[in-house]
C-alpha cells in the first residue's frame, strides 16, 4: 500500500473524526506541539478514547483515559495514512503551529 497525506476540508471535519473515533478506543497517542519560529516539542503519551470536532467551539477534542487536549481554532487538517492505516493527523492552527498527533499501537508484553 502507498503512504499518502491528505487535508481534511473543514466540511468534512465531524464526520471524518466520527468515523474513525469507533476505531480508535483503547489505541495509543502520542501529542506534539510544533511551533515553527522555537524548538518547541513538548510531548504526551495517552490512551485514547476518541477525536471528535465540535463546530459550536471551533475545536478538535482529543479524549483520553487521563483527560481530554483541546486543539481550538484549527486551520487545517491532514492525514497520513498507509491504505486504510490511520498514522498521524496534524492539526495545523493561527501563526504556523501545529499539532501532530500520532496513534501508537499498544505494545503487547509477554506473559511472565
Amino acid at each position: 500500500m502507498m503512504r499518502e497525506a491528505r487535508q481534511i476540508s473543514k466540511n468534512e471535519w465531524k464526520h471524518f473524526f466520527d468515523v474513525i473515533s469507533t476505531t480508535l478506543p483503547g489505541k495509543a497517542v502520542d501529542i506534539t506541539l510544533i511551533a515553527p519560529h522555537e524548538h518547541v516539542h513538548q510531548s504526551r503519551v495517552w490512551q485514547l478514547h476518541g477525536v471528535t470536532y465540535d463546530p459550536h467551539d471551533d475545536a478538535v477534542i482529543i479524549s483520553c483515559r487521563q483527560q481530554e487536549h483541546v486543539i481550538s481554532n484549527p486551520t487545517e487538517i491532514r492525514v497520513d495514512r498507509d491504505g486504510l492505516t490511520i498514522n498521524s493527523i496534524e492539526v495545523f492552527k493561527t501563526q504556523g503551529e501545529s499539532e501532530l498527533v500520532r496513534f501508537i499501537e499498544p505494545l503487547l508484553l509477554p506473559l511472565a
